[in-house]
């Protein structure tokens, strides 16, 4: 019988010379841009493109698709569902699939749901309704709309956790495919009347020391201006990834915006213009005058877009001692979980809580749809203020510092 199957092959440019290796698919279903895995070991390598290896009989085949992680990974997607579907109809090369009139069919309707989130310039969520939805369509095995029923999604999540995802990787792959399947004019509410539960955790942040260290680490102005902005301004990974000159305006604001020449559209659509502090705004400067012909603020070294952001983040940590040296990624490949883009953002947010300034601004900053994404972001808890305030409260009546004296000698 002909060998089916397909896999993700990274081509990289090593010290020995051109290597093919598998690429690293992490649990989220996502491939880490780069890595590949050598042997029983996880190694990065920054030059290199992706291929998806078949088999013409004993014979590999490879396909090229590309260097971005996300279209390689779809273009698998692609070729897996076709491979399955060549699985069904082996031992009756004679039946071909013929619609039924009246019936639409899921396949076509994936396509039909990623073609509109693309047009919109949804290109994110457009990858997560393909990737997640292929994978739901190859688990239930149903080929029309009218077929699905509320025990496919049950089934679906049984295969995610089987996977060992996380009750809040379920929950997203559950919300991507519930959004195709509305689109399909599926009734959702008697679907599915609830999302996979998951516990809800605080945003991560960086703690005021990590920062000193990290910060006084770096030496390039670049670097500087990158995470100087990250920390002062909160952009979303996309968001300071098409940034450009003529977003930094001479009134020492930041306009932040979608930009239709990268097929690039904010999220929720707001669009929003943040203030640059005094000394974030002379850096950004000085950064122009060294790369005036740059139109792109932080591009890679042939001025396209850096796609390559979260891996920056992750050298400049290692280079700046601050990795945690416990979790898996320390262990493995020296590479921090602790630190990525996002967290900056949630610092940022934190921060600008903390200075007391209201919740309607904090959301129009952050560029949050509703309050509730904003509220968060409070951390009252961990406000040295608000501990200072607690420990000056008289819960017993006189002076609070002599309340545990107090109670220490009616306890004996």
């Amino acid at each position: 019988m002909a060998n089916l199957s397909a896999k993700l092959i990274r081509i990289c440019k090593t010290p020995q010379g051109w290597r093919r290796y598998p690429a690293v698919i992490g649990k989220n279903g996502r491939v880490r841009p780069g890595y590949v895995s050598v042997g029983s070991q996880m190694e990065y390598f920054s030059v290199g493109r992706y291929e998806i290896r078949k088999f013409d009989g004993k014979k590999p085949v490879y396909i090229p698709v590309g260097e971005d992680a996300t279209d390689a990974l779809q273009a698998l997607h692609k070729e897996k569902q076709l491979l399955a579907a060549k699985h069904l109809l082996a031992d009756v090369p004679t039946v071909q699939l013929v619609e039924e009139p009246g019936r639409a069919v899921l396949a076509k309707q994936l396509q039909r749901c990623v073609t509109a989130a693309q047009d919109r310039g949804a290109t994110v969520a457009a990858a997560a309704y393909q990737r997640c939805s292929e994978e739901f369509l190859l688990v239930t095995g149903k080929v029309y709309v009218d077929q699905i029923t509320a025990d496919d999604l049950t089934d679906y999540h049984k295969a995610l956790r089987k996977r060992g995802m996380s009750d809040r990787t379920v929950h997203n792959h559950h919300m991507n495919v519930t959004s195709f399947l509305r689109f399909c004019g599926l009734d959702i509410k008697k679907l599915a009347p609830r999302a996979p539960r998951y516990d809800k955790t605080m945003p991560e942040i960086y703690e005021d020391d990590e920062l000193s260290t990290f910060f006084a680490s770096l030496e390039k102005l670049e670097d500087r201006v990158f995470f100087e902005l990250l920390l002062q301004t909160g952009p979303r990974e996309q968001e300071v990834m098409y940034l450009e000159w003529p977003d930094i305006k001479q009134t020492r604001t930041l306009h932040l915006r979608s930009k239709p020449q990268y097929n690039f559209k904010m999220k929720d659509h707001e669009e929003r213009e943040l203030p640059l502090s005094e000394p974030l705004y002379e850096l950004l400067t000085q950064l122009h005058k060294k790369y005036p012909n740059s139109r792109l603020v932080f591009p890679t070294k042939n001025g396209k877009a850096n796609t390559k952001l979260l891996q920056l983040v992750k050298r400049r940590a290692r280079s700046a001692e601050v990795n945690c040296g416990t979790c898996d990624g320390c262990t493995a490949r020296k590479e921090c979980e602790r630190w990525f883009l996002h967290k900056f953002r949630a610092t940022y947010c934190t921060k600008l809580l903390r200075s007391g300034m209201d919740l309607r601004t904090v959301q129009q900053m952050m560029g949050h749809s509703d309050l509730a994404s904003t509220m968060r972001y409070l951390r009252p808890a961990e406000h040295t203020r608000v501990q200072e305030t607690v420990n000056q409260i008289s819960w017993y009546g006189g002076s609070p510092a002599l309340q545990p004296n107090r109670a220490a000698s009616a306890h004996v």
